[in-house]
């Protein structure tokens, strides 16, 4: 099997014309999840991992994708982008560790959920989210033993139209475990403690589709109303650092999309996102 993977990896460097990073996320992913996985190039740019005995397959885009690829398969499959293995490895690896079951697992029951302040709430995405933080007007965590394990972050309510007057509509805009936590029953958990103290008329999530199918929103009420088209952002292939175009520097922002490509400016598109909702 070695001999196989060394003989696939010399094929794919061909093919990619990659640096070191492909190497080292494989070296590191194998080490995490204690199996090796097969190799399949999808393009010059992108290639699928699985392997035998995991519940998932990983599609890794250098960062000159720009697309992404669908895969003919049953099995669940994620997309990994470059610049995130480079400038966040650990939170990558833990939350790829955490869809294959290799998390620690602590219960619902177990915990208590409570408000927490914006400060906390900032530091503990920063911490354990691979999107960018989000403020929101209520936040919620989860606690085991004294330990912050999960939280939830909600929008203000919104009126809407053709609903009574006291009807309101709330936004889960991020929930995240602890890196190499996953508190089976948390979700819920903290969905419940908000509708206990806001009651509101629904509340609306997007599902990110390059991480997920909306299952694990599914389960717990809410249901699939929609999907959003894939999102564009700029990956500087120098620093690795991704923009939303909201964020890119001024100069950049200026400019015409083959200037900022001349630039080492590189567009990539991700899977769009799902958006549900859970009438309550």
């Amino acid at each position: 099997m070695q001999i196989y993977l060394s003989l696939q990896f010399i094929y794919l460097c061909f093919m990619f014309n990659v640096n070191s990073s492909f190497y080292q996320f494989l070296t590191a992913l194998q080490n995490k999840l204690n199996t090796e996985f097969d190799l399949r190039a999808l393009s010059e740019t992108a290639c699928l991992l699985s392997a035998n005995g995991t519940s998932i397959s990983i599609v890794y885009y250098l960062c000159s994708s720009d697309k992404r690829i669908h895969i003919d398969t049953d099995s669940r499959y994620i997309h990994v982008d470059e610049d995130l293995w480079i400038t966040r490895p650990d939170l990558l690896l833990n939350r790829i560790a955490a869809l294959a079951g290799k998390a620690q697992r602590i219960y619902a029951r177990d915990t208590v959920a409570a408000r927490i302040d914006k400060q906390r709430a900032m530091a503990f995405q920063q911490a354990h989210h691979l999107q960018v933080a989000l403020p929101g007007k209520y936040r919620y965590g989860l606690f085991h033993k004294g330990d912050l394990v999960a939280i939830a972050v909600f929008s203000g309510g919104r009126k809407m139209n053709n609903r009574p007057a006291d009807y309101r509509s709330f936004e889960l805009l991020r929930f995240c475990h602890k890196q190499g936590v996953q508190a089976v029953g948390g979700f819920s958990k903290l969905i419940d403690a908000f509708q206990q103290e806001f009651h509101p008329g629904d509340i609306m999530t997007y599902a990110d589709k390059d991480w997920s199918d909306g299952d694990s929103y599914r389960k717990i009420g809410f249901t699939i109303v929609g999907e959003t088209e894939p999102q564009r952002f700029w990956i500087n292939t120098q620093t690795k650092q991704r923009y939303d175009e909201h964020t890119l520097p001024q100069a950049i922002k200026d400019a015409s999309l083959s200037v900022r490509q001349s630039l080492g400016y590189a567009p990539l598109y991700n899977s769009g996102s799902i958006k549900l909702i859970k009438v309550l």
